[in-house]
């Protein structure tokens, strides 16, 4: 009896073992992961392709396998919220130049410096030459005294009554010599059209240490002034990549104008974007969104999209920034059709990747499996990994994963719920309660023998 009992523990081992195994072929895709320095943790960020995948929002179908086709440790991190909030704003001293000296050299012109590189004195070389707007064509700013990267600039201007929309550019330089392109197009407007006034006087600023700036206007402008430049701040700069999906459209609604939206998959979306079918459209929409089509709509912003030329100007509007969700489904309400003309709208997400790193335990190359309706995994050791991340590791000790080649597994068939019986875990409570039996029948006996004289010695 003692001996079934043995076997019987011994099996029943097996079966819990085998309850918890996730085996790589049992995923629907995956990746090789290209892994080029060596490390004992690996970072990855997640593809796009596995958002539109994965059965369950926690990404908890995601597995990394190595060359033993064995699971090792891993743990998703989220990806940070764009948190940089503007901090402070310093108005920036700026000094016209005529048209005639636009190459704005200090060969050129007579550019008069402090030590620090503050500018204090541009003029003409030889005579002073009297400025009037119209032969201003150029500004140089001067930001020397900046030490931290500059996030946008707001334009101050005047000069036009009946409003403006003109092109501009933006070159930087270290030593006045040498100059780069900052901004090679943008517009600065400020229209009334129709009950909409449409203004734009905020340039956006790639991350960059800047100390001197050239402002020049790409057409005509008249009499048109700058009377103020002032840089924004912000407080953190995030150096993971934002990148751009576009949604694809699951139904539509003419006579009451309206557009449902489908992303795909589970994304951290932080930024929202119509793409105008026609020219010279401008339109008022309400966006709204929900996680699955079970939940009611939840409203992300009801304004102005537009898309319209001025004097050979293309005047579109920026995307919204919207507070981030992971809602899939998105609907566009027009409270008008007169302008949206007679093709779809595009909408378009901005997101950020999610973060897996892994334990480089095992050989490579490792596999990045995802994709598993059915899988059940224990979280104990991924907690523990976090906690180690979080406490003991630095970014220079974490080496970088890339994907490379796409492996074949089991399909579309892994994100179907198989409706059967769970008979690891039946067979498992068969085996207990028989081992319970057996222990009680042991149990029952050896009472007996213990009470019984004759077997005494």
């Amino acid at each position: 009896m003692k001996y079934v009992l043995i076997i019987l523990i011994l099996y029943a081992t097996n079966v819990f073992a085998a309850e918890g195994e996730s085996l790589m072929h049992e995923y629907a895709r995956g990746f090789e992961l290209i892994t080029e320095q060596q490390s004992a943790i690996y970072k990855l960020a997640l593809p796009e392709s596995v958002y539109n995948t994965v059965s369950k929002k926690d990404f908890s179908d995601i597995r990394i396998f190595n060359q033993d086709n064995e699971p090792i440790p891993h743990v998703i991190q989220q990806s940070k919220v764009k948190t940089g909030s503007r901090v402070g704003s310093l108005e920036l001293p700026f000094f016209p130049i005529a048209n005639e000296e636009a190459q704005l050299t200090s060969r050129a012109l007579d550019i008069t410096v402090t030590s620090e590189g503050k500018v204090v004195r541009i003029q003409t070389e030889g005579e002073a030459k009297k400025l009037n707007q119209v032969t201003v064509k150029n500004y140089l700013i001067d930001a020397s005294h900046i030490n931290t990267p500059i996030d946008s600039i707001d334009f101050k201007l005047n000069g036009l009554d009946s409003g403006y929309a003109k092109a501009f550019r933006l070159d930087y330089s270290n030593d006045l010599n040498q100059w780069l392109a900052l901004v090679g197009h943008a517009t600065l407007t400020e229209l009334n059209y129709g009950q909409y006034i449409l203004k734009n006087t905020r340039v956006k600023l790639p991350h960059k240490n800047i100390k001197y700036i050239r402002f020049s206007w790409l057409g005509d402008v008249d009499t048109l002034a700058i009377t103020s430049v002032k840089a924004n701040f912000k407080d953190e700069y995030l150096s993971e990549n934002q990148y751009w999906s576009t949604s694809r459209l699951i139904d539509k609604n003419i006579d009451e104008a309206t557009y449902e939206f489908d992303t795909g998959g589970v994304f951290n979306i932080e930024q929202i974007d119509i793409e105008l079918p026609e020219d010279n459209t401008l339109i008022d929409v309400i966006i709204e969104s929900r996680a699955d089509k079970n939940s009611p709509w939840k409203k992300r912003f009801n304004g102005v999209f537009y898309k319209l030329y001025f004097e050979d100007l293309e005047l579109t509007g920026k995307p919204i920034t919207v507070r981030p969700t992971k809602d899939r489904y998105w609907q566009i309400k027009f409270q008008s059709t007169d302008g949206i003309g007679n093709i779809e709208p595009v909408l378009k997400y901005a997101w950020r990747p999610n973060y897996l790193y892994f334990l480089a335990r095992g050989n490579a190359p490792y596999v990045l499996a995802y994709g598993n309706a059915n899988i059940i995994i224990n979280n104990h050791i991924t907690s523990r990994l976090m906690n180690v991340l979080n406490q003991d590791v630095s970014n220079d000790m974490v080496g970088l994963a890339k994907i490379g080649k796409e492996v074949i597994l089991k399909g579309e068939s892994a994100l179907i719920v198989q409706k059967t019986l769970p008979w690891q875990r039946i067979a498992l409570w068969t085996i207990l309660i028989i081992g319970v039996f057996i222990i009680a029948t042991m149990a029952i006996r050896l009472a007996r023998n213990m009470g019984d004289p004759g077997n005494s010695s």
